[in-house]
C-alpha cells in the first residue's frame, strides 16, 4: 500500500476517528486505526472499541492500493509533528512496517494485519430515516449533558430518544439527580414508517455531535438494525451499540404547576453563580439561594477555607424562598438555554425545580435541590 495525504487532512482524519479506540487496550488492534484505499482519490480511515464504531472518508493520491492497521495513538503523536506538507506513507512489503515521510522526517512504524481489524457493520440506508441534521444536533446539545457518567452501561448513561412518522422528536437524559427533555416538531422525516424510541449511549451521541458538527446544513441518515444505530453524514460513519432496558417514566418528575416563579437575565445568573461557586466545597458544590424582593442572593461556604455571597436584581415576588443545588448542575441548565432570559419553577426548597427559557416551552431542565442543615 502507498499513498500521499496532506498533513492537515490526515491529522483531522485521525482526530475524528481514534476517539473510538479502546481506552484500555485488551486486544491491540483496538488501539490501531485502519486506513484503506477506496479508490484512486480516497482513504476510509476507521476505528472501534466495539461498541463505538467511526469511520471517514478523505481525499488522498492512492498510488498502490492496500489495506493496513497502525497505532492510531502513536500515529497521531507523529502527524501532529509534521509541517503542513503532504505525508507519504507506504506499507512495506512482508516486513509488517509502514514507513512515513513528511519533509526531512522519516518514521518506521510497526503495523498489524487488516484481516485481525473488527468489521464495523453497515446497513442500508433503504432502511433508514432521513431527517435534518442541525435539528439533531440541537437536541443533543440540550439533552446529553444530563447523563450519568458513572453509568455507561446502564439506561441513565443513555439519551432517550423517541420520534414518529409525523416529525415528533423527543430526547431526554436523566442522572438521577437532574433531568433535560427537548421536544422537537422537526420540518421533515422520511423513511419512518411507525414510531421508533430507542437508548442512544450518550457518549455515542456527543462523538456524533462532535464529528458532525461542522455539517449541520447536511441531511443526516438513522438506520437501526440488530440491537445497533447507525448515522450517516456526507463522508461521516458512525455505528454504536444501543442500550437495554427500560428507561425511567421521567415525564411523571416533571411538575405540571408551580407556586413560585423568578425570571432572571441568564448571562447575569451564570456569571453570578460562577463567582459564587468559588467557595462552594469541592466535594458537594453546594450554592444555597435565597429567593425574595426582585432578588436572588447567593451563598458558598467551604469551612476550612471561607465563604462567598453575591446577589442579582431578578423578577419575583413571592414569598422568601430558601433552596440549595449542586452549582455544576445549574450551570450545565443555564448554558444551554437559548434565550436573553431564564425562568425558574419552584415550588418549595426541596422540591424538584425547573429552568426553561422564558418564553418556550419545548425545553426544560428539572434538577433537584439539596437538603442542607
Amino acid at each position: 500500500m502507498k499513498f500521499s495525504i496532506e498533513q492537515v487532512t490526515l491529522q483531522t482524519a485521525l482526530a475524528q476517528v481514534q476517539r473510538a479506540t479502546a481506552t484500555r487496550v485488551i486486544q491491540p488492534i483496538l488501539g490501531h486505526v485502519l486506513i484503506e484505499s477506496l479508490d484512486a482519490n480516497t482513504l476510509k480511515f476507521a476505528a472501534t472499541d466495539l461498541d463505538l464504531g467511526i469511520e471517514v472518508l478523505v481525499p488522498a493520491q492512492v498510488q498502490q492500493e492496500g489495506r493496513t492497521t497502525i497505532s492510531a495513538k502513536k500515529l497521531f503523536e507523529i502527524v501532529s509533528k509534521l509541517p503542513a506538507e503532504p505525508v507519504h506513507i507506504e506499507v512495506m512489503g512482508d516486513s509488517q512496517l509502514a514507513k512515513i515521510q513528511c519533509g526531512s522526517s522519516v518514521f518506521d512504524v510497526k503495523t498489524l494485519p487488516a484481516d485481525e481489524f473488527p468489521v464495523i457493520q453497515h446497513f442500508s440506508e433503504k432502511k433508514g430515516v432521513q431527517l435534518r441534521l442541525a435539528e439533531f444536533l440541537r437536541a443533543i446539545h440540550l439533552t446529553a449533558f444530563a447523563a450519568a457518567t458513572y453509568e455507561v452501561n446502564n439506561v441513565l448513561g443513555g439519551v432517550y430518544f423517541k420520534l414518529d412518522p409525523s416529525g415528533q422528536m423527543e430526547m431526554a437524559a436523566t442522572d438521577g439527580s437532574r433531568l433535560a427533555c427537548c421536544k422537537e416538531t422537526l420540518a421533515s422525516v422520511e423513511g419512518l414508517a411507525e414510531p421508533l424510541s430507542v437508548i442512544i449511549p450518550a457518549r455515542t451521541l456527543q462523538e456524533f455531535s462532535r464529528l458532525a458538527g461542522s455539517l449541520s446544513k447536511s441531511d443526516l441518515y438513522i438506520t437501526l438494525e440488530e440491537g445497533q444505530i447507525s448515522f450517516q453524514v456526507e463522508s461521516v460513519y458512525l455505528v454504536s451499540r444501543l442500550l437495554d432496558g427500560q428507561y425511567p417514566q421521567y415525564q411523571q418528575l416533571i411538575p405540571e404547576n408551580y407556586q413560585l416563579m423568578a425570571v432572571a437575565d441568564r448571562q447575569s445568573l451564570i456569571r453570578s453563580l460562577e463567582r459564587t461557586a468559588v467557595m462552594a466545597n469541592e466535594r458537594t458544590n453546594i450554592v444555597k439561594m435565597t429567593f425574595d424582593n426582585n432578588q436572588l442572593s447567593l451563598m458558598a461556604q467551604t469551612p476550612d477555607l471561607g465563604d462567598s455571597k453575591d446577589s442579582l436584581s431578578i423578577d419575583y415576588k413571592g414569598d422568601e424562598l430558601k433552596i440549595a443545588f449542586n452549582y455544576k448542575y445549574v450551570l450545565d441548565a443555564l448554558k444551554v438555554i437559548e434565550s436573553d432570559d431564564v425562568r425558574v419553577e419552584l415550588n418549595g426548597g426541596l422540591s424538584p425545580t425547573l429552568f426553561k427559557a422564558k418564553d418556550l416551552e419545548n425545553f426544560v431542565c428539572l434538577v433537584m435541590p439539596v437538603q442542607v442543615k
